[in-house]
């Protein structure tokens, strides 16, 4: 899942504005402006005055409706600091100058992401050949994002010019965190590299890289325009996340600028290179008597969830019986033992990587694992750190559907009822649109050594089944109504709620 962030915008230490009457000054040769729609000229550019179709702005996607909006534009291009840059407007043949008398834009406080807010200057459009320039201090990769108000639902046309001179990439590797590239050699517009070294990645995780630590920045006051600020999988900005494509470990990634025409993904390229395998597994199973008949072949071998991002870290939720003193034919033993391994055999099999947590609930006797009470039980294994936790299971459900984003809160707990847990929706509307009302379901499970946020261990219910993140992304949202229960069997792998 990507997280949710917010973001806030700040006052502008790299970024300054000069304003200039542009007039006969300005050679342009119109012949060049052909496309329809939107051009960055100017020296800033690097091209002089001269026209270059691959300065033509892409159509601009509205974050707030997840659609591309007419009227909207944007572009990311390298400009030189302290020289002059416009815009150029064909329209059907007719043709503008567009320019900006631009400002510090600051969101207002309640929407502030404070620990790294963005660069951002705003202002209102202006046309015609008096138009005043904009500049900019530094050289730096600059996302210019410009709304005309073709449909007439803003105050006024508008410019937005973030800095996204500090890519970073957000993901397995940071928990959806921010971390920023090296600095790059040089800016052009000729070619630009963000390099990201020793990113420690498990096997098929995700991430996105992002202008500054925030995901999107509203335009405007009414917040109908949203420029989103990440690159997704195929250099979009609306699509998936990236997974990494050669298995865990730590990977150096670099992304690539050079400018183009068209829309981002033209303009934008990236690499992997996985420097270092993990020496993590990529799976964990859990075998035992209730689990599989200690017969490695079975169906009912449980095969362990991954912790979203982190590399070793497995989990499962299962009912498991006590343990009882029985005599065979080759002596006593002990009943409903389990362990785990990493492959579907012996000889990688243990009861614990080291240390056991949680010892008032689990037994280890002869190379396998027993619990003193029967239960719902939680079995965290980290191999990384050398770690087993064999706990009564504590999931809750999070979000508006249980009536907050506090974490573990009491009454947002689901209790044990007949080897099922069992949890209470307590929205007081109903969730009637799953894809984005934060009314949906959200599950998740807690453990004593967990070392990661609540959403790396989540899963919900999909067509009667209970479905797992694992690491994966964001899972399909499911709408639930006042009131309703939520009836979960580990065991079984179902999902019920009525």
């Amino acid at each position: 899942m990507k997280k949710v962030f917010l973001y806030a915008m700040a006052a502008l230490s790299m970024l300054a504005v000069s304003c200039k009457e542009k007039g006969a000054d300005v050679d342009i040769d119109w012949s060049k402006v052909t496309v329809d729609g939107f051009y960055v000229a100017g020296p800033a550019t690097g091209f002089g005055n001269d026209i270059k179709p691959e300065c033509v702005m892409a159509a601009g996607y509205n974050e707030d409706t997840k659609a591309l909006r007419d009227g909207m534009y944007e572009k990311y291009i390298v400009l030189e600091g302290g020289k002059d840059f416009y815009l150029l407007y064909n329209d059907g043949g007719k043709k503008s100058m567009y320019g900006a008398d631009l400002k510090e834009f600051v969101t207002p406080e309640e929407e502030a992401y404070k620990d790294n807010p963005p660069s951002v200057l705003k202002g209102e459009l202006i046309i015609g050949e008096k138009a005043p320039a904009m500049k900019v201090e530094k050289t730096g990769l600059y996302h210019i994002v410009l709304d005309i108000n073709k449909t007439g639902d803003l105050p006024k046309p508008l410019i937005v010019l973030l800095d996204a001179s500090k890519f970073g990439v957000r993901g397995a590797m940071n928990d959806w965190g921010f971390t920023e590239s090296a600095a790059p050699a040089a800016f052009s517009n000729s070619g630009t590299s963000f390099v990201f070294k020793d990113q420690n990645m498990p096997v098929n995780g995700e991430y996105k890289f992002a202008t500054g630590n925030y995901w999107k920045v509203t335009l405007d006051d009414a917040g109908k325009v949203k420029a989103e600020t990440s690159l997704a999988e195929g250099m979009t900005i609306n699509g998936g996340n990236i997974k990494v494509a050669l298995g865990g470990g730590k990977y150096d990634l670099t992304l690539n600028f050079k400018l183009s025409s068209g829309s981002f993904d033209k303009s934008f390229n990236y690499s992997e290179t996985l420097t270092e395998a993990s020496a993590m597994p990529e799976n964990l199973y859990m075998i035992g008597q209730d689990f599989g008949n200690w017969n490695w072949e079975s169906s009912d071998v449980v095969e362990m969830i991954p912790v979203n991002g982190k590399a070793g870290h497995f989990w499962t939720i299962r009912y498991i019986e006590k343990y009882t003193e029985e005599t065979g034919s080759d002596g006593p033993y002990k009943t409903h033992g389990f362990k785990f391994s990493s492959e579907k055999g012996w000889d990688k099999s243990f009861a614990s990587p080291g240390t056991s947590v949680g010892e008032e609930a689990l037994y280890n006797d002869g190379g396998n694992n027993y619990v003193k009470e029967s239960g719902v039980y939680m079995i965290y294994v980290d191999l990384q750190n050398g770690k087993l936790c064999v706990e009564k299971a504590q999931v809750y459900g999070i979000g508006e559907a249980f009536g907050g984003w506090d974490q573990a809160k009491a009454e947002y707990k689901f209790v044990e009822e007949n080897k099922k847990l069992v949890g209470t929706a307590l929205v007081t509307v109903d969730g009637k649109t799953p894809e984005n009302d934060p009314k949906c379901l959200r599950i998740y499970a807690e453990s004593s050594i967990k070392v990661s946020d609540w959403w790396t261990r989540e899963f919900i219910i999909l067509d009667g089944q209970i479905a797992y993140r694992g690491n994966g992304g964001d899972q399909p949202r499911i709408g639930i109504n006042a009131g309703q229960k939520i009836f979960l069997d580990f065991n079984a792998g179902t999902g019920v709620i009525q």
